[in-house]
């Protein structure tokens, strides 16, 4: 009896030392790193698709007039403080004289990480519009931690492009892309100050030239307080446009208006070549010139002005 006992006694000694060692082993192996993945359930969840189960329950604006599958989301900066995240869809061009698929912002959110509050910053980043979202999803995952990984990546390729402002981050008014109807035009500027044709103005080049000149024989710049778009049929599109009275732009959701300070502007572009050009009708003025694209395609670039340190106008610049 006391060998059964014995034995009992010595089984169940290393039972428990083996359910030890698989405890320990558990605790091991736990992940305590940054791994950008986190599993949900049985899925993995990554930066990405946390982004997009979240921004696809809100209410943006975007939503109202694209549907869920046709609007692409990304992450485009993240501080220690909020994430800026950028709603866009892809279509085709041909405003270039070549069909190709570009990509058009249509929304740009804040997510904040002190309250988890999600804004739409599109139309006004100084009244953003708050949004609702699922936010059980936001308090089941770490998005700071999924995303730092893609925030280090998204760090070095803006690295590469701050010298460029894109024209698809570019909304006028809040409201207008560079290209866009003589209708919207009416809309948001309401009528023109003046009217030329373009011929008599003799521009070294034009926005709208075709290869058959007949076409363009009643082509006409529309001027609206000092702003200049070029008018073809019923397009128009952005030339000059001076920051005067109310107008602004937003970039990226960041709105840059007369008040905004040159400094304010090198800080999104830190690459960009500035310098001093004798402005024929304005005088000495502040220059930063800006790249069209990413892959330096473009032969022209945007003229930026300054006058008293603030941004004063902005001009598409295209070689003869």
């Amino acid at each position: 009896m006391k060998r059964v006992l014995a034995l009992i006694a010595i089984i169940a000694f290393f039972s428990c030392g083996e359910t030890a060692n698989k405890t320990a082993q558990a605790t091991d192996t736990t992940d305590t790193s940054t791994d950008t993945t986190i599993a949900q359930g049985s899925k993995a969840m990554t930066c990405q698709t946390l982004l997009e189960a979240m921004i696809k329950t809100s209410n943006a604006g975007a939503f109202k007039h694209f549907s869920n599958t046709h609007v692409h989301i990304r992450l485009n900066n993240i501080t220690s403080e909020k994430a800026i995240i950028e709603l866009y869809v892809k279509d085709v061009s041909d405003a270039s004289g070549k069909a190709q698929q570009v990509e058009n912002t249509v929304g740009w959110l804040e997510l904040h990480k002190k309250n988890n509050r999600l804004l739409d910053i599109t139309n006004d980043p100084e009244n953003p519009i708050v949004l609702r979202y699922d936010t059980t999803l936001f308090q089941q995952n770490d998005f700071y931690k999924l995303c730092s990984a893609d925030a280090v990546s998204n760090a070095v390729e803006k690295a590469k492009t701050n010298d460029v402002m894109l024209v698809e981050d570019i909304l006028f008014n809040g409201k207008l892309k560079r290209f866009f109807t003589l209708s919207d035009f009416k809309k948001v500027f309401g009528k023109a100050d003046s009217v030329k044709l373009v011929r008599d103005e003799a521009p070294c080049t034009s926005i709208f030239e075709e290869n058959d000149s007949s076409e363009n024989a009643d082509d006409t710049y529309l001027y609206k307080n000092g702003s200049r778009f070029e008018n073809h049929g019923q397009q128009v599109a952005v030339d000059e446009f001076w920051f005067k009275g109310r107008n602004f732009i937003t970039y990226k959701g960041i709105r840059i208006d007369a008040n905004t300070t040159m400094s304010k502007i090198k800080e999104l572009f830190p690459g960009a070549v500035t310098g001093k050009l004798n402005e024929y009708r304005e005088g000495t003025l502040w220059l930063m010139e800006l790249k069209e694209d990413k892959n330096g395609i473009s032969d022209g670039h945007i003229k930026l002005f300054f006058k008293s340190g603030k941004v004063y106008f902005m001009h598409w610049w295209f070689p003869c």
